[in-house]
């Protein structure tokens, strides 16, 4: 019986985990590269990959605060300048 209920969990997990991954593959905004979802299919929780900051706000949120855009979040401490004008050139449309 432990071992069914350890297969459960087992694939309980796959199966948040392939969401989350689906979402990404999903849609090809760069703000994904550094960035993921915090609650699966939550589109507004997210979490900074660089950093770690979780915030709400969605991908937008993301990319103003790896790009250094202060207002809404604050800035990413560990984003390089790459990554800020990869950012800033996503928001800029």
């Amino acid at each position: 019986m432990e071992t069914t209920g350890s297969l459960a969990s087992s694939n309980s997990e796959t199966v948040g985990s392939l969401e989350v991954e689906a979402v990404k593959r999903k849609s090809d905004d760069v703000g994904w590269d550094y960035g993921e979802l915090t609650i699966p299919n939550n589109y507004d929780k997210i979490k900074c990959k660089l950093c770690h900051k979780s915030f709400s706000g969605g991908i937008y949120h993301l990319k103003q605060h790896i790009s250094g855009l202060r207002g809404n979040v604050k800035p990413c401490l560990k984003s390089t300048p790459l990554d800020k004008t990869k950012c800033l050139q996503a928001l800029e449309g």
